[in-house]
């Protein structure tokens, strides 16, 4: 299990993105199971509720509050993986981790601002911007893995392995490529978000 870990940061940043996206979406659709095992009800009592709602902000400010947020969870997880590395795991995994967490528990309990009238709704609103955001957040993380200026065998650190400069991990151009499609996939999927918000 362990080297199977290991491998990840050996392998290339495109297989390296599959395997973290997969593993995330296993979390978070297993989360979502579990939580509407626990939460059925709250499934059935939102009369005709819709998603869409008028919003008096107007699409403009939407989108900048949705993707001004979208960023920072995203950077999060960049400087979670740059700054530092116990042994196998990075603090911007264990972000990533939690959004996973969190994304399939607020789905699976219907606790969103405007709360879903039936599952298939909710997988439909997943379809159309939930999805392209969690893989913008894996490409984060798969590109900046390996990247990691102070890297240490155990955690707590007793002592770093490896220390990098910021100019010892620069970006390949398939790094580059991927990292930049996971920032339009955010300003995308932040996009379509506005408009679903605002525009009935």
């Amino acid at each position: 299990m362990q080297s199977g870990i290991n491998n990840i940061y050996e392998m290339g940043v495109l297989k390296r993105n599959v395997i973290i996206w997969a593993v995330f979406q296993i979390i978070l659709w297993a989360v979502f199971g579990i939580a509407y095992s626990f939460n059925v009800n709250s499934w059935g009592n939102v009369s005709g509720t819709e998603y869409v709602a008028a919003n008096s902000d107007g699409l403009l400010k939407t989108f900048f509050i949705i993707i001004i947020n979208n960023l920072i969870l995203f950077s999060f997880i960049v400087l979670g993986n740059v700054f530092v590395r116990f042994h196998l795991f990075t603090p911007g995994l264990l972000i990533l981790l939690l959004q996973g967490v969190m994304i399939g528990w607020v789905a699976g309990s219907n606790s969103f601002e405007f709360p879903f009238a039936s599952v298939s709704q909710a997988n439909i609103q997943y379809l159309k911007v939930g999805l392209w955001e969690t893989t913008a957040y894996a490409l984060a993380c798969a590109v900046t893995l390996t990247k990691s200026l102070n890297i240490a065998d155990t955690f707590p650190a007793k002592q770093w392995s490896k220390v990098r400069k910021i100019k010892e991990i620069s970006l390949s151009v398939a790094e580059k490529r991927l990292f930049s499609i996971g920032i339009l996939l955010l300003i995308i999927s932040a996009y379509v978000e506005a408009v679903l918000i605002t525009i009935v």
